[in-house]
C-alpha cells in the first residue's frame, strides 16, 4: 500500500482533527523519515493558520517559535513561503533545494531553525479542488540528511487525500456543534443491505432540497456503493431543485459494513463575516482583501474580479485605512493577530468553510 492509499484509510470512522493529525503524523514517519512535524489547519480564503498541532519537539518555547515564523512569513520573500508554494503546480518543496544548499540563506533558518540544529525542511502545502487545508512541514535535524527527492515526490503524491481526510475531519466537527454554522452539514447512514438508518435534521433538510417526495435520491445510493467498492472518500456534487449544488461525502463506518454520507452544501469561500464585520469591509473589499492574503499581486487580483490594477489599488487603501496599516504584509499580520490567534490560543474549533465553529468564543 503506498503513501496516498494509507492516508485515504484515515476517513474510516469518526476520528476528529486531533486524531487525524496523529495518524498522518504516524504514516508519514513510516514513509519520510523526520524529527519535526507541525501539521496546521489554515483558512482557504486567506491562507492563515486555524489551528497547529507538533510533534518532536518540546513543548516549552513552542508559542514564541510559532510566533517568530508566522512573522517571518507574513513579512515575504523568504524561501518556499506557503502562499508562493500554493500557487505552485507542485506545492512541496525542500530549504535544502531552495538555497542550493546553503541554509543560511533562509531567514528563518538563521532566525530560528538553526538553534533547532535543522539540517532540512519540507513544506507542503494540502491543497484539494485548488482549495488550500492545511500546512505540513517537517524538519530533519542533528547529522540527518537532506530531504531526498524522492521524499518529495512520495509527500506531493499524497497531498491532495491528505487535504481531503482534513476537509472530512472539519465537516465531522461541524457536525458535531451544529449551532456554529447558519446552515450546517448533516448526516446520514447507510447500512450494508443498503437501507437508510439514522437521518441527522440537518441531512433531512439537504435530501429535502434534492427530493421534496419523501425519497432517499438515488446518489446517496451511488456514494454509498462506490464506498463499499473500494473509495473510503467517494463524493458527489449534484444540483438541487433551487439550482444550487449539494455535495455528499461518504466514508466507512470502521469495523462495519455501514457507510457515514455527510451532505452539504456546496459554498464559496470568502473572508469571514467576522473580519468583514469588524473592520467595515465591503463586498469588493472583503474580496480583495482575501486575494491579497493569499498573495496574490495587484494584476492577478484584477484579473480574477474583473476590475482594474487601478480600481484594485483603490480599494486596498480603502482597506489599509479601516484595519489601520500601510501594507500588505501589515493588513495579513493584523488579520491574524486579530482575529485568527485568539481564536486558537482559547482553543476554538476550525469549521469546514475556513472560519471557526465557535462563534461564541470572545476574542
Amino acid at each position: 500500500m503506498n503513501l496516498r492509499q494509507a492516508v485515504r484509510r484515515l476517513a474510516a470512522g469518526d476520528g476528529d482533527l486531533d486524531a487525524v493529525r496523529r495518524g498522518l503524523d504516524a504514516l508519514l514517519r513510516g514513509a519520510v523519515r523526520y524529527d519535526i512535524a507541525a501539521i496546521s489547519t489554515v483558512d482557504p480564503a486567506t491562507m492563515l493558520w486555524t489551528s497547529c498541532y507538533v510533534s518532536g519537539v518540546e513543548e516549552e518555547g513552542s508559542r514564541e517559535r510559532e510566533r517568530t515564523l508566522f512573522d517571518l512569513e507574513f513579512r515575504g520573500g523568504d524561501s518556499n513561503g506557503y502562499a508562493e508554494l500554493a500557487a505552485r503546480a507542485v506545492p512541496v518543496a525542500s530549504l535544502h533545494e531552495a538555497t542550493g544548499g546553503d541554509l543560511s540563506r533562509a531567514e528563518r533558518w538563521r532566525t530560528l531553525l538553526r538553534g533547532l540544529r535543522v539540517t532540512d525542511e519540507l513544506r507542503a502545502v494540502l491543497r484539494s479542488e485548488q482549495q488550500c487545508w492545511a500546512t505540513l512541514t517537517l524538519y530533519r535535524t542533528g547529522a540527518a540528511p537532506p530531504f531526498t527527492a524522492h521524499d518529495v515526490a512520495l509527500v506531493a503524491d499524497a497531498g491532495g487525500a491528505m487535504a481531503e481526510v482534513f476537509r472530512l475531519a472539519l465537516l465531522r466537527a461541524a457536525l458535531r456543534v451544529p449551532a456554529g454554522l447558519e446552515h450546517p452539514p448533516g448526516m446520514l447512514l447507510v447500512e450494508p443491505d443498503g437501507t437508510v438508518g439514522q437521518v441527522s435534521a440537518a441531512a433531512e433538510r439537504w435530501l429535502g432540497l434534492l427530493d421534496d417526495r419523501g425519497r432517499v435520491p438515488a446518489v446517496v445510493q451511488s456514494v454509498a456503493a462506490a464506498v463499499r467498492a473500494g473509495d473510503p472518500m467517494a463524493r458527489a456534487a449534484v444540483p438541487s431543485r433551487s439550482g444550487h449544488y449539494v455535495v455528499l461525502h461518504g466514508s466507512p463506518v470502521a469495523g462495519t459494513g455501514t457507510v457515514s454520507v455527510i451532505i452539504e452544501g456546496a459554498r464559496p469561500i470568502v473572508v469571514s463575516d467576522v473580519i468583514a464585520g469588524a473592520h467595515g469591509l465591503t463586498a469588493r473589499e472583503r474580496d480583495v482583501t482575501g486575494l491579497a492574503a493569499l498573495g496574490r499581486s495587484t494584476r492577478q487580483i484584477a484579473g480574477e474580479l474583473g476590475i482594474s490594477p487601478f480600481t484594485v489599488a483603490d480599494h486596498l487603501k480603502h482597506v489599509f485605512a479601516k484595519v489601520g496599516v500601510r501594507s500588505r504584509s501589515e493588513l495579513v499580520a493584523a488579520i491574524y493577530h486579530r482575529h485568527y490567534e485568539p481564536r486558537a490560543d482559547r482553543g476554538a474549533h476550525p469549521g469546514p468553510y475556513g472560519w471557526y465553529l465557535d462563534q461564541n468564543v470572545v476574542a
